[in-house]
């Protein structure tokens, strides 16, 4: 795929934030071959812009998004921050790099300490990354931002006394404490009750207006992403298979693995209205239950890392890996038989660039 033909979606937003180029993560498990967790991802995150990463769990995500916090080591490939690549190798350094880039976590309850008070949680972010700051009024004012208020009442309590939604709300403000350029959100909302998390969606996009962040928001709600995001980029097996602006890739999915999770999400909206008729029966019908870790295991090292669960898959699937190929001016998806998966968006037979070989 040409880089530099490809627009994103995400670019209207605001300027260039953070760039993952070529990255790549292995694991090693034991002295068989190595855990290919992240394969030559590339993509742009932009000053106001919410870049969402979506896929089943074991397709990569959250390692994806540990390699930009600097909380694992890339095998290859590089990251830069404002053009300049970043160089983690030290604490001083990792420190400089935590007040440019947060990380929310998942679990809103593990990732804050149970002896310790809101105030504590948000005095020490302070400390660390604005020595100058005002601790007393600074710390009510971070809880007004994310909407706990009146803040009094919230800075003396411990997590057990909050609720889920109040809790991932303290860990905004904590993030936003070090006042950050780039916030990293891991399913921020995917273990709160279903009754507010268009409310937490609503207060991150909010906060994303207010103070320019360029945010990669991760899930495996394809639906949530269709809504809160500019730009969805869709990542199986360590791979990205399909990216385009979110409303787009969602009502017209290219990649057979997309068309899958937007079948199966449930949307009042009718969600990817488009797939019907001779597109719904080309919805992939693999083996059930697989996902897309053990995939990855049972595909040919050098095949595409869907064909087990794809029906368009053949021997050229099995052997080769197709790269990103742009479809549009802003759509790109990877796939060997585009013009049968979506005819509507690449009519004829379109020969496709194969991936590098597995690092």
């Amino acid at each position: 795929m040409s880089e530099q033909t490809l627009k994103s979606a995400a670019a209207e937003r605001g300027p260039l934030a953070m760039e993952a180029i070529s990255v790549s993560k292995d694991f090693r498990i034991g002295r068989g071959q190595p855990l290919h967790a992240v394969r030559d991802v590339s993509f742009n995150l932009y000053r106001g812009a919410v870049v969402a990463l979506v896929g089943e769990s074991g397709s990569g995500k959250s390692t994806a998004a540990r390699l930009l916090a600097g909380q694992e080591r890339l095998t290859s490939g590089k990251i830069r921050l404002d053009g300049k690549q970043v160089e983690v190798s030290g604490r001083r350094a990792f420190r400089r790099y935590k007040s440019e880039v947060q990380y929310v976590f998942q679990d809103p309850f593990a990732s804050l300490n149970p002896v310790h008070t809101v105030r504590y949680h948000l005095e020490r972010p302070l400390k660390l990354h604005q020595p100058a700051a005002n601790a007393s009024q600074e710390v009510p004012a971070l809880l007004e931002q994310v909407r706990l208020t009146p803040a009094k009442q919230f800075l003396d309590k411990y997590p057990h006394e909050l609720s889920g939604g109040q809790r991932q709300r303290v860990a905004f403000a904590r993030a936003l404490a070090a006042r950050p350029t780039v916030l990293l959100a891991d399913e921020p909302v995917s273990m709160l009750d279903v009754s507010i998390r268009l409310e937490m969606l609503n207060l991150l996009d909010d906060l994303r207006r207010r103070f320019s962040l360029a945010m990669l928001y991760i899930t495996h709600d394809i639906a949530s992403a269709r809504y809160f995001a500019d730009e969805v980029l869709v990542m199986y097996a360590g791979e990205i298979v399909e990216q385009g602006p979110g409303e787009e890739l969602t009502q017209r999915p290219a990649h057979p693995y997309t068309q899958l999770l937007v079948a199966s999400a449930p949307d009042p909206d009718n969600l990817g209205s488009a797939l019907r008729g001779n597109a719904r029966r080309q919805l992939p019908q693999g083996p059930q239950g697989l996902q897309a870790s053990q995939a990855r295991e049972q595909a040919t090292v050098d095949g595409c890392p869907f064909n087990p669960r794809c029906p368009l898959a053949d021997d050229r699937c099995r052997r080769e890996d197709p790269a990103l190929v742009q479809i549009s001016a802003t759509r790109a998806a990877a796939c060997w038989h585009l013009d049968v998966a979506a005819p509507e968006l690449v009519p004829g037979p379109r020969e496709v660039e194969t991936r590098r070989a597995s690092s």
